[in-house]
């Protein structure tokens, strides 16, 4: 076995196992209207969402979860405070999609989020 090989072992994996650490560098947006802004698929079981939100300088948002086009009771704040919140579901379908989309309700800076996708089973 080559020195610079080293067998991985088995388990879940993710396709992005990192989201930027900046805000500023976060997926955002300006309209007043749902914009889609992360998309992630997961296999079936339980899985963990790690999101976080901010608004830009005087500025309000919403983010909202949807899991397979189905809006879950899940909707998040965004003000100028980065905030994180943890949602935990069962994921039934195969592939099940996790969307997570944003608007701003005020103010003129953009509304941002960030999120991780932690599998529990």
């Amino acid at each position: 076995m080559s020195e610079f090989y080293r067998p991985v072992p088995a388990g879940p994996s993710l396709g992005e196992p990192f989201a930027p650490a900046r805000p500023e560098d976060w997926p955002g947006t300006e309209s007043r209207r749902w914009e889609r802004l992360l998309r992630t698929f997961v296999t079936a079981g339980r899985v963990r969402l790690i999101i976080e939100t901010v608004a830009g300088a005087g500025t309000v948002g919403r983010v909202r979860l949807l899991i397979d086009g189905d809006l879950l009771a899940t909707e998040l704040g965004a003000t100028e405070d980065v905030s994180r919140e943890v949602v935990e579901l069962d994921a039934e379908e195969e592939p099940t999609e996790i969307v997570l989309e944003g608007l701003r309700q005020s103010g003129a800076g953009t509304v941002r989020v960030a999120a991780f996708v932690l599998p529990l089973s």
